[in-house]
């Protein structure tokens, strides 16, 4: 005897292609949510630190872009620039010659 529920039919191809058209639009909606929220967070915090004192702003030689650093303990700056990739800092001396340092 049956329980009265009827067995699930399968899905049409149109049917798949909708579905799977429908959640691609809100995977799509809601990386955009989340990346702008993140934009917004990183926004607050760089200011915050700048208030402090905590963050350094250098202006990239290459295109201008003014790149916002921490300057916190134990957190490694990227020495090159966000936007194009060129480095912003000048390498140190002891880069050129030819040496590296033993630990």
């Amino acid at each position: 005897m049956s329980n009265g529920v009827r067995p699930m039919k399968k899905m049409s191809q149109n049917q798949l292609t909708q579905a799977l058209v429908e959640i691609n639009s809100r995977l799509h909606g809601l990386s955009m949510a989340v990346s702008n929220d993140m934009q917004r967070l990183n926004i607050l915090m760089f200011t915050l630190l700048k208030d402090l004192g905590k963050a350094d702003e250098k202006t990239c030689p290459e295109c201008e872009t003014v790149n916002m650093r921490p300057i916190l303990e134990g957190i490694e700056v990227n020495p090159m620039c966000v936007e194009c990739g060129a480095r912003i800092d000048p390498l140190p001396e002891s880069a050129f010659q030819g040496k590296l340092e033993e630990e």
